[in-house]
């Protein structure tokens, strides 16, 4: 199973040096999971990215973009569980907030789930933590 952050997205949409490594991600043939955040991140970079008069079709093909591509991503709403996760275990100091919650989200399936997690992120920090926590 693979955590995808809002970075692996990101760097597809704004078609960014790493894009066709995000894309390679989202083709793999595993299931795919996301926190609940990238319903929020996503849109609100793409936003501020694409925010010019001429930007108009851009943005949309971008959010028209995402909206298949998260039909395929499973998305996790466990905001209690992560919180008090969150705020017990130091390690997730190492980043900021949004990628702690990511992290925590994939930690969390790994044991509900029994099931390996593989954290997907562009983020360093994030993929210091993730190899901190197995995620990787």
């Amino acid at each position: 199973m693979i955590l995808i952050d809002s970075s692996v997205l990101l760097e597809l949409y704004l078609d960014n040096e790493r894009a066709g490594e995000a894309r390679d991600i989202l083709d793999r043939p595993e299931p795919k999971v996301a926190s609940w955040l990238v319903m929020v991140e996503v849109p609100i970079v793409l936003r501020r990215v694409f925010d010019g008069p001429d930007d108009g079709a851009v943005l949309a093909a971008c959010l028209d973009r995402f909206d298949r591509d998260i039909d395929d991503i499973a998305l996790v709403d466990a905001w209690t569980d992560i919180g008090l996760r969150v705020r017990s275990d130091l390690r997730f100091a190492r980043c900021h907030s949004l990628d702690a919650i990511h992290a925590c989200t994939a930690l969390l399936l790994r044991e509900w789930t029994g099931r390996p997690v593989r954290l997907a992120t562009f983020d360093r920090r994030l993929e210091e933590l993730g190899q901190e926590l197995y995620l990787s």
